[in-house]
Parts: structure tokens; sequence; C-alpha cells
């Protein structure tokens, strides 16, 4: 049927496509078809877009499911050791493995990325934490602004300097939404 209103439907159903990510971390974004996406804000000409993730393990908000970050990008995650291979010759074995690093936020545990996406960013403030003294800023779901986590902008300590720009999500806000 080729009414007025089918045609309609057709040329705003070929108005958008699917960008395809070109590596399994990387985001898929359902923009119109042109419009140029600021990757930090998800955003084209004022309008916002979620951001859609291609992986195998994707955290979202509890409450709404929207995408939030990736499994793979969790720096925090423990990382179990692996016996050292065979050694020859008098050389030395190492086994080098960052200690396990324990994150907590207001309510538990909680896991420190390098990215997340769909999130609103608070005013930055002061804040007294186990570690010292940062300058953090909450962090919001874009789609029902409930609190996920928060930003280190920075960290007055230089052993925790490596969590500048980085964010934590507290995992008893977050659901797994593959």
């Amino acid at each position: 049927m080729r009414g007025a209103g089918g045609t309609e439907k057709l040329k705003t159903d070929e108005a958008f496509k699917l960008l395809i990510p070109t590596r399994v971390s990387t985001p898929s974004i359902r923009t119109p078809a042109g419009a140029k996406l600021s990757p930090e804000t998800g955003t084209t000409m004022g309008l916002a877009y979620n951001v859609y993730l291609n992986s195998n393990k994707i955290f979202g908000c509890k409450r709404c499911k929207t995408h939030l970050a990736n499994y793979e990008d969790i720096i925090s995650r423990v990382r179990v050791l692996l016996p050292n291979p065979p050694v020859s010759h008098g050389a030395k074995q190492a086994n080098i493995c960052p200690p396990e690093q324990n994150f907590r936020g207001q309510h538990g545990k909680a896991y420190l990325f390098t990215s997340v996406v769909n999130i609103k960013q608070a005013e930055a403030m002061e804040r007294s934490m186990t570690t010292g003294r940062h300058v953090v800023r909450d962090i919001l779901c874009r789609q029902c602004n409930d609190t996920v986590g928060w930003k280190y902008d920075k960290a007055y300590e230089a052993s925790e300097k490596y969590k500048e720009g980085k964010f934590i999500l507290e995992a008893e806000l977050l659901q797994i939404v593959y």
C-alpha cells in the first residue's frame, strides 16, 4: 500500500542509519542521516541521543536500563595471577600484576572505569575520601537522572593521580543489560 501515509513512513525510516562499531567497545549510535555527533555528549545540534554499547557484558542504570559502560572498560577489575612459565638459564621470574583495587561508594562495592556513556555531570566539588582529598563531580543517568557514581577531576596525592578523568560507578546502582 503506497498511500501518503505509507510514503511518509518510508521517508522517516530511511532518514536514520545505524553506525556500525569498529571494535567491541565502540558504541553504536542511532542518529539522523548526516548528523555530526559529539562523542562526549551524544548530542547533535542540541538533541540528545543515547549511546548503545556493543559488548558481551554491559552495565546499565538499575532504574531505566540505559547503557552506561562496558565490562572491558573496568580498570579496577580483579586480575587472576597465573603461574609463571618455566624459566631457564638463571633468568629471574617476574610475576607483574597490579594489586587488587577495591573501590567503595556510598552504597558499597564500586568499579573504576576509563569511560562511561549516557551521563550528565554535576558541578565539581572537593571531597574528603578514604584515599585523601579529591575534586569530583557526581554523574547521573541521562535518561532518569539517578546518581550512578562520580568522576575524578583532580587528585591531590601523587599516588592517586591515576584516577584523574576516570569514573566510579556503584555496583548497587547498576545492572547487567547485555
